[in-house]
């Protein structure tokens, strides 16, 4: 299928690993021009220059309003306007480098911080980007959520918390927009398997001698049980969502909640 992204330029946050690096990935293929922001620039610079023609490394802090600004404006200076920005920077944030926490070992300064991360960025890009979609009359806003946002687990609670905050804003951005063209909508995957939830989980209990591929499948069991497919989520899974959502063929898709969770959230 065509998905007619030739022309279109996207903003793609937290794009420098992962399932923002997938997804930058899968949007140039289909021919967007994609700008990857993130902190570290030398591992954007990578992908961007492995990507070649129509991609743009910009350094930026999603949880800093001035940097995210200032990342926008030079997009739209080399690029031209965004027409689609995939919110995927986000994740648990920890003063004492655990992730995962029972609820009263959370401090008001963490809850805070990964509240910033994960709904105030969005909201910040969301409030530049969706008046000058909405001027031109088309865009679209991909917000990169958790099954946690729907279906928390009994720790990092501050981390489903602020999904599911992020699902609402979402819902909240589709009503206000959709009769301006601007089209919002979130992606939820489960357990997807990269690089950075791999070292997370080797500091777990039980993870001793497990060579990486072993550690992931180990843990699918005890983490999401639910999985119906049998596998964690890859990044690319991820980008595949997207990518649809971005096109043509979901014109008439807004306000939605497309998991990509193999099954693991057990309600409608």
């Amino acid at each position: 299928m065509d998905m007619n992204l030739n022309g279109r330029v996207a903003l793609v946050t937290g794009a420098s690993q992962g399932i923002g690096e997938a997804i930058a990935r899968a949007l140039h293929h289909e021919g967007a021009k994609v700008a990857l922001l993130a902190r570290d620039e030398g591992k954007l610079a990578k992908v961007a220059q492995s990507l070649g023609h129509g991609a743009l490394a910009v350094s930026g802090d999603a949880m800093n309003a001035q940097s995210l600004l200032n990342a926008i404006e030079a997009v739209e200076a080399k690029l031209g306007p965004i027409d689609i920005v995939v919110n995927n920077a986000g994740g648990l944030r920890s003063s004492t480098g655990e992730l995962f926490r029972a609820f009263e070992s959370v401090p008001d300064s963490d809850w805070q911080e990964t509240w910033e991360f994960n709904v105030l960025s969005v909201v910040r890009i969301a409030r530049t980007l969706a008046p000058r979609m909405a001027a031109r009359g088309w865009g679209r806003i991909i917000n990169i959520s958790s099954e946690s946002g729907v279906q928390p687990d009994p720790i990092a609670i501050e981390y489903a918390a602020a999904k599911g905050a992020l699902n609402v804003l979402t819902k909240g951005l589709a009503k206000a927009y959709a009769d301006k063209g601007v089209l919002v909508n979130v992606v939820s995957p489960a357990y997807v398997d990269t690089p950075v939830l791999r070292d997370v989980l080797a500091q777990q209990e039980g993870a001793e001698g497990l060579s990486p591929d072993e550690l992931a499948a180990h843990f699918l069991t005890a983490f999401r049980p639910n999985i119906g497919v049998g596998r964690p989520c890859k990044p690319e899974d991820v980008a595949a969502a997207v990518v649809f959502l971005a096109s043509e063929a979901a014109g008439f898709i807004t306000g939605t909640n497309l998991r990509v969770d193999g099954g693991s959230v057990t309600t409608l």
